[in-house]
């Protein structure tokens, strides 16, 4: 008998109906007493090892106090390793466009005088296809008395009130239209209308992917979307810090080395603090969504405005900065709205989370854990905790439902709009025709690494630069595509954006115009259009009118004829 055998057979007894000592009152079979009882036995066993598991798998998360801290997850729009695909790198996978539902857009661009830069505006868009805007505040201004110590000369709460007066007099037939609302006298617009719809609707599709994986089964129960698109920016301006404008925000989605050991570290920062800050904080040069969303959060906006008044807010750390909404800032109050939006979705975050779907986190909570606790930083601070950070703070009210919910995300990534404030060195016009590399400018050590790639696919396939320009080729290489014509280039992500924003250093706008791509065509491009027949859908008015290139409507319905708003100005 081999060993196996030996040992099988020792393993095996014979089955006795009454083993001796059996008691004679137990009619059952011993065997089977004693099968119950190593049953019984081995279940106990078992619940008692699986009870310390868990409670070891417990004290093992609550110790290593970072597992579920809240962090961004990896996407083409989150934090991403330096060996990882970037968003730039899109270019080099087959181009998969989706198709944008078709919705009408409207064009809003509060300004309330003439000015060269408002025509640059109006030029770069009426000669890539985008449709005749509405010009609001026009002709409105301030007298001295009001406009003293206000950003803009006051004109910036203009902004809101005149927008949202537009968005009432639109029926709910157009609730689903498009608006972009922009500044006018320091954007320009780089590419088509087409490729700005295509990345609104990517950005908000890929956005809401990341708000499931954050918020779980939250996000679902309280409808939690994006829809409205803010550009993006390196600060919190104006606002003061320890307010809930600036700290619940979530980190950035940019890599997390994009400016390598300095990334969101003042220091060794230049030329300023916030330089090497990545794009987390919003600003309100540019908003675009659906004229339903856009109307809720103007009108928030406005109640923000009238609630606040001339005093400073109740929490101002005694400067009194805040006065007069931050001296008439209209981002200062998108800030708020942003912020408490944020606030509120971290406590909608962990309402709904529970023992069926969350055991793991549910257990860190009953052992003492903060479901909020995170390692977010706010300018070289770490906030430490969403919801109480440990220093000094504003009080926010813990809401039911989803009261400040606005459907507002941003731009992180430069898609739609690069913001020059604090970014001047982080970006500029390549020609992709070229080696890439020595194009770059001003590059040393405290400047973002590069990161360039051949020309977006979207970019490639959209319509060429000359696209439709009419019967007038003076002196247009009609055959261009956008390979041959040099673009600005956001030189740290490889993102050529839809349009440019100078504000930062303003005298941008008249010395870099000249590099524009359009700029020695400038003239005959203009002169190659056609009038259009638009309908203005201003204070209720029907019916179509004929309006020349570059013009636009103001909020009275009137037209702002283009060249009469820009008489003298060459186009250089």
């Amino acid at each position: 008998m081999d060993n196996y055998e030996k040992v099988r057979s020792s393993s095996q007894s014979p089955r006795s109906p009454l083993s001796p000592g059996s008691s004679r009152f137990d009619t059952r079979p011993q065997w089977r007493q004693n099968r119950v009882c190593y049953v019984l036995e081995g279940l106990g066993t078992l619940v008692v090892l699986r009870l310390r598991s868990l409670i070891i798998i417990a004290l093992l998360l609550i110790i290593t106090s970072g597992v579920l801290t809240l962090k961004p997850l990896p996407s083409k729009y989150t934090t991403i390793p330096a060996n990882t695909t970037w968003a730039s790198d899109e270019a080099s996978k087959p181009y998969k466009p989706i198709a944008p539902p078709d919705h009408p857009l409207h064009i809003l661009i509060p300004a309330t005088k003439q000015d060269i830069n408002l025509c640059k505006l109006l030029f770069s868009g009426s000669i890539l296809g985008y449709p005749t805007p509405v010009i609001t505040g026009w002709g409105e201004d301030l007298d001295e008395s009001q406009r003293k110590g206000m950003t803009g000369g006051g004109s910036h709460l203009l902004k809101i009130s005149r927008v949202l007066e537009y968005l009432g007099n639109l029926g709910t037939e157009h609730d689903q239209d498009l608006v972009l609302m922009m500044d006018g006298y320091d954007i320009w617009f780089q590419l088509h209308k087409d490729l700005l719809i295509e990345r609104y609707y990517q950005i908000n599709a890929e956005a809401n992917k990341q708000i499931k994986k954050r918020m779980g089964r939250a996000a679902k129960i309280a409808g939690i979307q994006q829809t409205i698109i803010f550009g993006a920016g390196k600060r919190c301006w104006p606002n003061e810090i320890h307010t809930v404008a600036c700290w619940p925000l979530p980190p950035s989605p940019l890599p997390d080395d994009m400016f390598d050991g300095n990334t969101d570290n003042p220091v060794g920062s230049r030329p300023n603090p916030w330089s090497t800050t990545r794009q987390k904080f919003l600003n309100s040069g540019l908003i675009m969504g659906p004229v339903a969303d856009m109307r809720a959060v103007f009108a928030r906006a406005e109640e923000i405005v009238e609630k606040l008044g001339d005093d400073p807010e109740p929490d101002d750390n005694g400067s009194e900065w805040s006065q007069k909404v931050y001296h008439n800032s209209d981002q200062s109050v998108f800030n708020m709205i942003f912020g408490e939006q944020e606030y509120q979705r971290e406590v909608i975050r962990v309402r709904h989370i529970s023992w069926l779907f969350n055991p793991i986190q549910k257990l860190q909570q009953f052992f003492g854990k903060d479901l909020s606790d995170t390692d977010w930083v706010l300018e070289g601070t770490r906030i430490k905790n969403i919801l109480n950070p440990p220093w000094k703070h504003m009080e926010v009210e813990h809401l039911d439902g989803k009261p400040l919910e606005f459907s507002i995300g941003l731009d992180y990534w430069s898609d739609i709009t690069f913001q020059t404030a604090n970014s001047e060195r982080n970006g500029g016009w390549m020609s992709y025709n070229q080696s890439l590399e020595p194009q770059v400018q001003h590059w040393d050590r405290w400047d973002c690494k590069p990161h360039l790639r051949p020309l977006p696919a979207d970019v490639m396939s959209s319509q060429p630069p000359f696209f439709n320009q009419g019967n007038d080729n003076r002196a247009l290489s009609v055959n261009a595509s956008w390979n041959d014509v040099p673009l600005y280039t956001h030189y740290c992500d490889g993102v050529v954006p839809v349009m440019l924003h100078h504000n930062g250093d303003k005298a941008s706008r008249s010395n870099r115009w000249h590099k524009m791509w359009y700029y020695p065509y400038a003239e005959a491009m203009f002169r190659a259009q056609e009038p259009r027949q638009v309908e203005s859908l201003v204070m209720g008015k029907v019916g179509k009118e004929s309006v020349g290139p570059g013009s636009a409507f103001n909020d009275k319905g009137e037209i702002v004829e283009f060249e009469k708003a820009c008489q003298g100005w060459d186009f250089h």
